[in-house]
């Protein structure tokens, strides 16, 4: 019994104990040595320490950690068992990215690196893990297609290594999280009925981050640098692929991810505050892969004030994730409301310490989108509002087609092959991009085209997925013209509409509300030229806070051709010879002169009528002067 108890420790705590050890050791060296070495971060910028100190102390933890793994593969061959192969076989995939990443932090370290030789290095790195066969290949027991998987093995791989490289900016967060993370899933594992080999790689790895940590937390006396920081991030990046693989329920990946949640979390922050203020706010100053002070340890150091408090709080959002995921697997099948739990604390985290992002985008939708919001509105509705009436096109050619074709015509993949068309060819071609109430003829015949040039497509493309032949392609073929007219007629009717109603919607609407009220100025035009509609359009569709106080009464022009009909929705009531008969049939207040050039004799005549009438004349006059 004795003999048995003393394996099992030897087993689970011998080369933990020894990475520990190790860690401790290399990294007191390590504080010495690499200073001597030229490894020194000078306080600058965003730094937040205000002396000297040395930074590649992921190199201690480094040989720690593979030191730690030799001790156990050692002992496992010792006592003859089975976790010897399990020891080896990590150590021969895990090494080869795990000296790449080791040797661009030291680089980086000493020399300052560029930014994308990092990236280029990470992608690298998903690549060989993929090749490997260590990186996503089953996704919850389903297969996935090797080009997919590699894709998402290189994606996670530079993530999750960048996550921990942007959460280490102060004393202790990297090498704490990459503990706690670490013993946490250890016990998972555990917990799981996982084997002995990857718990004993995980307690070795939270035990080489432990010794680190002696010399790490805050007053730092080194740091990890991007050496440690990039190297706990690939190693959290394999352990997670392995367990999203070897997975079968959404719940069992749940633990993992939310191990790594905190650095998840800072790294989703950082790329929307840095995109947004980069290509939304076009700030100079700002780049996805150039540093700031926004990070989740600066904003809570800046709410304590006191570097160790914040460290605290950190472990604790990370910790409180583990547990409550922990307890919302074991429990799933009796408290499923555990699940949603975790997210709501999630959800209630991101509101708490996202402020940042959530300010800069709310006050760019306040600069953008200010009352009134009908124009923009009206803009970014326009795709789904022609989604909308090819759709209804679609049901009226429903009604002229036979039963069969009807049928085969109602599947969901038809009716996605024939919206599908229009929209791509409206994005693509930067249709959209027109303000629809100011259109000109070009823009309506460059829409036209388009919609017939996707009508025609479209016709092939489902041609080839319905396979139609003999009368059923006869019988589409009635279908589609009919579908095709409908659309473009109601795409067309529908851009005409708006630009109607923006110029003479709101003038019917003022007169049939307003336009009998006798608090009103009663205006007669002068002039039904392009001037009036200018000045009608001008007075009665913007935004003049004169048009609640203005009634037209009608337009006067001396062209016979126009005499007794409908300008621009107002009557032609006769000439300036008409001029006393006008007024005694509608009194009004003011003649409003439209036209670009009036004769000196009628004018005069203008004169005489007001001056008579004790009424108010005025010029309506559009033209160029110099400033």
């Amino acid at each position: 019994m004795l003999v048995a108890i003393l394996k099992v420790c030897a087993l689970y705590l011998l080369s933990p104990v020894a990475g520990f050890l190790a860690s401790v050791f290399l990294t007191g060296k390590a504080v010495v040595l690499l200073e001597r070495w030229g490894f020194i971060d000078v306080p600058h910028g965003r730094h937040q320490h205000a002396k000297p100190v040395p930074r590649g102390g992921g190199i201690a933890v480094g040989i720690a950690f593979f030191f730690s793994l030799f001790v156990f593969a050692a002992a496992a061959r010792f006592m003859n068992v089975a976790f010897f192969t399990h020891a080896v076989e990590f150590l021969t995939y895990f090494t080869p990215p795990a000296l790449i990443i080791l040797a661009v932090g030291i680089l980086d370290d000493r020399c300052e690196l560029r930014s994308w030789i990092k990236l280029a290095a990470q992608i690298i790195v998903g690549v060989i893990i993929y090749l490997e066969g260590c990186g996503f290949t089953h996704l919850f027991s389903h297969r996935l297609p090797e080009s997919l998987a590699l894709v998402m093995t290189v994606f996670w791989s530079v993530i999750i290594i960048n996550a921990f490289n942007l959460i280490d900016g102060m004393d202790g967060v990297a090498s704490g999280l990459g503990l706690i993370s670490s013993f946490l899933l250890a016990v998972w594992t555990a917990l799981s009925g996982g084997t002995a080999a990857p718990i004993v790689v995980l307690l070795c790895f939270g035990t080489c981050c432990l010794g680190f940590l002696r010399y790490n937390f805050p007053p730092a006396k080194i740091f990890l640098g991007d050496t440690g920081s990039m190297f706990l991030g690939l190693f959290f990046a394999y352990v997670s692929m392995e367990y999203s693989t070897r997975s079968i329920s959404s719940t069992a990946v749940l633990v993992p991810l939310a191990a790594i949640g905190v650095p998840m979390f800072d790294v989703f922050l950082a790329i929307w505050r840095r995109v947004f203020r980069r290509y939304v706010n076009k700030d100079p100053n700002s780049g996805i892969m150039q540093g700031d002070h926004d990070h989740l340890h600066h904003r809570i150091l800046k709410e304590t004030g006191q570097p160790r408090k914040a460290t605290y709080i950190i472990y604790g959002l990370s910790l409180s994730l583990v547990l409550l995921a922990m307890i919302g697997v074991f429990l799933e099948s009796y408290i499923p409301a555990m699940i949603y739990i975790l997210f709501l604390v999630v959800f209630v985290i991101m509101m708490r310490y996202s402020s940042v992002e959530l300010l800069d985008t709310l006050n760019r939708i306040a600069k953008e989108v200010r009352l009134p919001h009908r124009n923009f509105v009206l803009t970014i509705s326009h795709p789904f509002i022609d989604c909308v009436l090819v759709l209804a096109a679609f049901a009226v050619g429903q009604v002229f087609c036979v039963n069969t074709l009807s049928k085969l015509l109602l599947r969901p993949m038809p009716i996605f092959t024939h919206v599908v068309p229009f929209v791509l060819f409206l994005c693509v071609s930067g249709i959209y991009r027109t303000f629809w109430l100011r259109v000109g003829i070009g823009q309506s015949r460059k829409l036209l085209m388009l919609l017939c040039a996707a009508g025609l497509s479209g016709y092939v493309l489902n041609c080839v997925v319905l396979r139609l032949s003999g009368d059923e392609l006869w019988e589409y073929s009635r279908f589609y013209a009919i579908f095709l007219l409908v659309a473009i007629a109601f795409i067309l009717m529908e851009r005409f509409l708006i630009h109607y109603y923006e110029s003479f919607g709101y003038r019917r609407l003022f007169i049939r509300t307003k336009g009998k009220a006798p608090d009103l100025r009663g205006v007669l035009i002068y002039g039904g030229g392009l001037f009036c509609r200018l000045y009608i359009t001008g007075k009665f569709s913007g935004h003049s806070p004169e048009c609640d106080h203005v009634r037209v009464v009608g337009i006067v022009d001396d062209d016979p051709a126009l005499r007794k009909l409908n300008v621009y929705g107002f009557d032609v009531l006769g000439s300036l010879s008409d001029l006393d008969a006008i007024h005694a049939a509608d009194p009004f207040d003011e003649i409003v002169i439209t036209c670009s050039y009036t004769e000196p004799e009628k004018m005069e005549l203008l004169k005489n009528f007001c001056r008579k009438k004790g009424i108010g004349l005025r010029q309506f006059i559009c033209r160029e002067e110099n400033i």
